[in-house]
């Protein structure tokens, strides 16, 4: 189990999200403000691969959500989404994958978030 809170550092500001549901593999942390709201869900299912017939997946997915209330007069909240969704299959050895895993996220937020900066303005 991860624990009880998870603290998420938004702008240099601590968000500290309280495990409000948990079933089985699954798990929401919540904080509500008066302006805004944090949600996180974690989720670890299996599947089978659809290509590799006999393939079985362990998928391990993290959403993260943040929503602004709307300032009258405008009536839309803002909604902030990050998610990322890991698999290894079963069988492989649980460093291998950590470490893709790792690499992959490093590079995603290398040069204090350059790369998601320069996807945010669609490069590719």
């Amino acid at each position: 189990m991860i624990g009880d809170t998870i603290t998420i550092t938004v702008n240099a500001v601590d968000k500290v999200l309280t495990r409000i549901n948990q079933d089985g593999y699954s798990s929401e942390y919540y904080l509500r403000t008066t302006t805004d709201q944090y949600q996180l869900f974690i989720r670890n299912t299996t599947i089978n691969d659809r290509k590799r017939v006999g393939a079985v997946m362990d998928q391990h997915n993290v959403d993260f959500i943040h929503t602004v209330f709307p300032v009258a007069p405008a009536t839309l909240s803002t909604v902030r989404r990050c998610f990322a969704t890991f698999q290894n299959q079963e069988g492989d050895t649980l460093s291998d994958p950590k470490n893709d895993a790792l690499g992959f996220l490093a590079w995603l937020s290398a040069s204090t978030g350059a790369v998601i900066s320069k996807l945010q303005n669609k490069e590719s």
